[in-house]
């Protein structure tokens, strides 16, 4: 099968599915990822299509999804009550991990003063630490994706691996009765890798992503310990979250 006749056929594949990445072309096409990526810089001249870290998706659908700049600058005073909230559990010489998330960030700017070690793959959030004489900070290699300003890629989640931590923050795109939810497809392998390696698992995420679904399904309600939010949310979600053993903290019920 040629070059052309692979592109249209990710075409057609992409007004059914939406978006695509690198290991389902490889096999649908049995081809390298080296000849996904040229595949993927010419289907990128199409302005209906565009790159996304990791494959390709259709320009109506990626827009759906806003960007991390956008992101990082809506909500900001309820982002930094739940960042307060969560670096208050946080304990001195506790090792921890900082998800790539614009509510996660908030979490990194109250724990300059403690004395702790943070395991990241956001470039915003290693350099906001650096400026700390007492935390010790690990940045994860790999490929940097430039628009969310974090590494990514095989090499990054295998690293995972080397670690244990005491607590996990992570941030997500939408949260269900029925799971929790990111934008991309390889968001949600590198977090089942993540929890693996924690004692305790924290999802902070404010009111705009409850009974949110995205792209794909990452996690269970049950992966999670608490989740940490600002408001009181509906009877449906607060109840299936304490069914499966989550702790619901609300920082409005300060």
């Amino acid at each position: 099968m040629n070059q052309e006749e692979r592109l249209i056929r990710v075409l057609n594949y992409l007004e059914t599915n939406k978006t695509m990445n690198i290991k389902k072309m490889c096999e649908m096409f049995h081809i390298s990822r080296d000849t996904a990526r040229r595949d993927i810089v010419k289907l990128s001249k199409n302005k209906a299509i565009v790159r996304t870290y990791g494959g390709v998706a259709l320009a109506t659908f990626h827009k759906k999804i806003n960007t991390y700049q956008v992101r990082s600058q809506t909500e900001l005073e309820t982002k930094k009550s739940i960042g307060m909230k969560a670096a208050n559990i946080i304990a001195n010489n506790d090792m921890i991990y900082l998800d790539v998330s614009t509510t996660v960030n908030f979490v990194a700017q109250h724990l300059q003063s403690k004395n702790v070690t943070i395991v990241t793959n956001s470039i915003d959030t290693a350099y906001m630490l650096a400026q700390s004489e007492d935390t010790t900070i690990h940045l994860l290699g790999g490929t940097l994706n430039k628009v969310s300003r974090h590494t990514t890629g095989t090499s990054t989640t295998e690293k995972l691996k080397d670690y244990h931590f005491d607590k996990v923050f992570i941030g997500t795109a939408g949260i269900t009765e029925d799971g929790i939810y990111y934008g991309f497809e390889e968001d949600i392998y590198f977090k089942r890798e993540l929890i693996k390696h924690a004692d305790q698992v924290i999802l902070v995420a404010d009111h705009t992503k409850w009974n949110q679904r995205r792209n794909y399904k990452g996690l269970t309600l049950e992966s999670i310990d608490t989740f940490i939010t600002n408001q009181v949310m509906s009877n449906d979600l607060y109840n299936t979250l304490k069914e499966n053993g989550v702790e619901v903290v609300i920082t409005s019920e300060d």
